[in-house]
């Protein structure tokens, strides 16, 4: 018997197929190819199948903002609606908190927590902010939306500063975080 006999009773195949999948030339099992019966295709017999998978990259964290301060840096006070959305494609638990902030004043947002399918479930989930609306003494009105600039993770305390003039500006925390991280919250969700 000679040495490709023997190579042909080691791997049982069909016209190029080995244990009901196709293979291409180089003998490589391909399960999303044509099986047993099914006419070999040219496009069967490339050897891309012979690469090595791209590695993994581990996806990025959403740009979540849980809780967050406004800070009216004018010197008039201002209206502020900040809206928090529960669950992605529902309304039933998305809120809008309305505010008027002094001048020279901030208001913190607190995260919020909501339980969607009780009693069925104990599971908690929490509410992102997704877009602040300020409108000013001047009658002025400011907007910024999910996902806000400089925001790269999901984080909390964020900070968004009201100027006398131009936008407003999306900052990171400038205080610490831990300081007002832990407050009213319960046992389960420190």
């Amino acid at each position: 018997m000679s040495a490709s006999d023997e190579s042909a009773l080691a791997k049982p195949t069909t016209n190029g197929h080995t244990n009901g999948y196709a293979t291409n030339k180089n003998g490589i099992v391909n399960i999303n190819r044509p099986s047993i019966g099914t006419p070999r295709r040219p496009e069967d017999d490339d050897s891309d199948d012979d690469k090595p998978p791209p590695p993994f990259k581990m996806p990025r964290a959403p740009p979540h903002v849980y809780s967050c301060f406004v800070v009216n840096r004018t010197s008039q006070p201002i209206d502020c609606i900040v809206h928090y959305d529960g669950r992605p494609e529902e309304d039933n638990f998305n809120e809008d908190v309305h505010v008027t902030i002094p001048a020279k004043d901030e208001k913190f947002f607190p995260r919020k927590i909501f339980q969607p399918d009780l009693p069925e479930s104990y599971c908690r989930w929490v509410k992102i902010i997704t877009n602040i609306r300020v409108k000013k003494a001047n009658g002025k009105s400011l907007e910024v939306n999910y996902p806000f600039e400089n925001v790269h993770m999901p984080i909390r305390n964020w900070e968004f500063h009201v100027r006398e003039e131009g936008e407003m500006l999306s900052k990171p925390p400038t205080r610490p975080a831990n300081v007002i991280k832990y407050e009213n919250l319960d046992e389960y969700e420190r």
